[in-house]
């Protein structure tokens, strides 16, 4: 048996996956005080033999919470003399050009905190000032010793050779007992010295809090009777150990949302026809909203990325996040209504809830429009309160002289709104036309909102996978062990040396199957594939490009496809121009055991388990319920209606319907009646 937990704002999500394909699935309020009381609580809500358990699964928001909420480690910086303001002055560009108001977040590390170390290398490696040893031990006992509860170390040019960084970490280990130190070679050995620093400085900032998190997590499983190793989800889609996400916490911030997205490569093989060209993967918690995309059957994967102002240097799954989710609380701002980000989040929730939550939320909204069924029951056994949301809506609605129905459809249109933008921007805005793709929506409030956001972007497809409202759960357990190496290697193609550069493939390989322990893992089968950041002669950016071999041609191949990449993402290309070669990249994948969804389960028919009555913008609407399990997949089922599981609600609109997938999944798509 296979287990895997996804840590959410407001939820955390347990699904088990048997040798026999029998699934488990749980659900149980987020502890933000004690992220580990939530697992544990859900764990036990799954009712299963914990000693059965083979592998554990963890997608962990302990290193992202603590960034966003700014209660990190209190971290020193070392970098090379001279080169002490890199991090505080970053880059110039504002990322909101046109307000005004914009300011940067606040760096992590002050410049009282930022240390220089004596040393100092050349742009090839070569060494023109050697660390002054005396100098740094000094600096040790008088300035970081019973300081600091987390040092980064990043020297210019290690990303080239990383002697110096490596010669400061054991000088530091001997001094300082049981700091962690993260080295800029060890976490993002590429060139762009600002950001490199700052993902650095960002994996420092958390190791203490990951760290401290998995050792607790991993001693509270042992004593329920969980013996597995703890494997962790990473930022690139992939998993790796408990021991390797210690060591390079950084690549976990986004280990939560991304199981979405790995379980959207899953379910795309699967659809076949109905997929299109891939799928929007659409994730709505109760805090916030999550997009990214699954093209040519693949994970979108971008090597920058930036969270809460920060910007970062390694692979991570492409995720947009906006703070959308169900509990987004509704308020008036400057005369006018704001929904989100501000979140009611799991403590005390939405009015509805019950639990001493007073300000109106989405699911408020939901459930006074009648999409959200009275029949519906949240974490399980959570019951709704309609009364408690009309009060909460209600008190809004006085201040702005709205009435509740048309207060509460403004509340989800302005949250469809800011969740149609986030779409367009990982499609639209990077050349991508969403009406070329399905929408895969998930999440336990994703599915109430799917054809809403599908009606805007004029999408035609909508699909609400198998056990939805757990689905990044579920979507752990379909990931490969993975490892994302790379060096820097520059040169003009057409001159490099290939026997030089397959040697130093070979050595990243080598290191990423020493990282990986493979022989540890006990995968099937593995798989190690190249790539290079490339780019023409003085440009500043590059694309990553995959190398099939360094055999005969694989020049001439490699500039092709990195012109016909460069005319598909700008709209143009310069194939006279020279290209050039920054970075060399190494991708280790090892494969697991596909767990799939089960077949649906035949039923004679579809019968609804209630009527209840739906705002469809007009009028209140005969709106039939039915019970996910009892759907049939003979007979479609024609909006308005509801469709309800144990973790979400699916609600089809009128114009819309619904037929259930042989795998289990619901494809809903336009009427072929449907009014003109």
């Amino acid at each position: 048996m296979r287990l895997a937990i996804d840590i959410g704002g407001t939820f955390t999500d347990a699904v088990a996956i048997t040798d026999d394909g029998r699934v488990f699935t749980a659900k149980s309020s987020t502890t933000p005080s004690n992220l580990a009381d939530g697992v544990i609580n859900a764990i036990r809500a799954l009712d299963i033999t914990l000693e059965h358990v083979t592998s554990f699964i963890h997608g962990t928001t302990a290193g992202l919470n603590a960034l966003l909420e700014r209660r990190g480690a209190n971290v020193a910086l070392l970098t090379t003399k001279g080169f002490r303001d890199v991090y505080a002055i970053g880059r110039a560009n504002r990322p909101e050009l046109h307000n005004a108001r914009y300011k940067r977040p606040m760096p992590l590390v002050q410049r009282p905190d930022i240390y220089e170390v004596n040393e100092r290398k050349a742009a090839d490696g070569s060494v023109l000032q050697p660390i002054r040893i005396e100098e740094l031990v000094s600096l040790c006992k008088y300035s970081l010793a019973n300081s600091y509860e987390a040092i980064a170390v990043c020297l210019l040019h290690s990303y080239i050779d990383p002697t110096h960084e490596r010669e400061v970490r054991n000088i530091l280990t001997e001094e300082l007992d049981g700091v962690p130190i993260v080295l800029s070679s060890d976490v993002a050995p590429e060139w762009r010295e600002y950001e490199r620093t700052s993902t650095t400085v960002v994996s420092a900032y958390v190791a203490p809090i990951i760290g401290e998190y998995l050792l607790e997590l991993e001693q509270r499983l042992k004593t329920e009777g969980i013996r597995s190793p703890v494997l962790v989800m990473q930022s690139n889609g992939g998993v790796v150990t408990a021991d390797v996400a210690k060591r390079l916490p950084v690549q976990t911030l986004l280990s939560g949302p991304v199981g979405g997205t790995t379980a959207g490569v899953a379910i795309n093989h699967a659809l076949e026809s109905a997929n299109r060209d891939g799928l929007i993967c659409i994730d709505m918690g109760g805090t916030s909203f999550d997009v990214s995309m699954v093209v040519n059957e693949e994970a979108q994967v971008e090597l920058e990325s930036s969270i809460d102002g920060h910007d970062l240097l390694f692979p991570s799954v492409a995720i947009h996040t906006v703070g959308a989710g169900g509990g987004s609380v509704a308020e008036v701002v400057a005369g006018g209504l704001r929904v989100g980000p501000r979140s009611a989040g799991a403590v005390p929730g939405p009015a509805c809830y019950g639990r001493g939550g007073t300000e109106p939320t989405v699911t408020d909204a939901n459930l006074l429009l009648g999409r959200l069924s009275i029949n519906a029951r949240l974490c399980g056994d959570l019951e709704l309160d309609s009364a408690k949301a009309k009060q909460a809506v209600t008190a809004v609605g006085q201040k702005i002289h709205m009435e509740t129905t048309a207060l509460s459809e403004g509340i989800v249109k302005i949250a469809d709104g800011n969740m149609a933008n986030a779409i367009r921007e990982l499609t639209v805005f990077r050349g991508l036309d969403p009406r070329d793709y399905a929408l895969m929506a998930f999440g336990g409030a994703g599915p109430l909102h799917a054809v809403a956001l599908a009606e805007e972007l004029e999408i035609s497809t909508v699909v609400v996978p198998a056990h939805a409202g757990v689905l990044s759960a579920w979507g752990m357990l379909q990931a490969d062990y993975r490892v994302d190496l790379s060096a820097s290697h520059s040169g003009l193609l057409g001159s490099l040396d290939p026997i030089l550069l397959h040697s130093l493939s070979e050595k990243l390989s080598n290191d990423a199957k020493t990282t990986l322990s493979i022989e540890k893992t006990g995968v099937s089968s593995h798989e190690v594939s190249l790539a290079a950041d490339l780019r023409y002669l003085g440009q500043e950016y590059t694309l990553t490009i995959s190398i099939a071999n360094f055999e005969e041609g694989w020049q001439e191949a490699l500039k092709k496809n990195f012109d016909d990449a460069y005319l598909i993402r700008f709209g143009h290309c310069n194939e006279e121009e020279t290209v050039e070669m920054v970075n060399l990249r190494v991708t280790l994948l090892g494969y697991i055991q596909r767990m799939d969804h089960e077949s649906a389960k035949a039923t004679q028919n579809s019968s609804p388990i209630s009527r209840e009555q739906s705002w469809s913008g007009n009028d209140w609407v005969d709106t039939p319920v039915y019970r996910r399990d009892s759907l049939s997949s003979d007979a479609p089922i024609d909006g308005p209606s509801m469709v309800l599981e144990p973790d979400a609600t699916t609600y089809i609109p009128h114009g819309w319907q619904l037929r259930l997938h042989e795998r289990g999944h619901l494809l809903i798509t336009k009427s072929e009646n449907r009014e003109q």
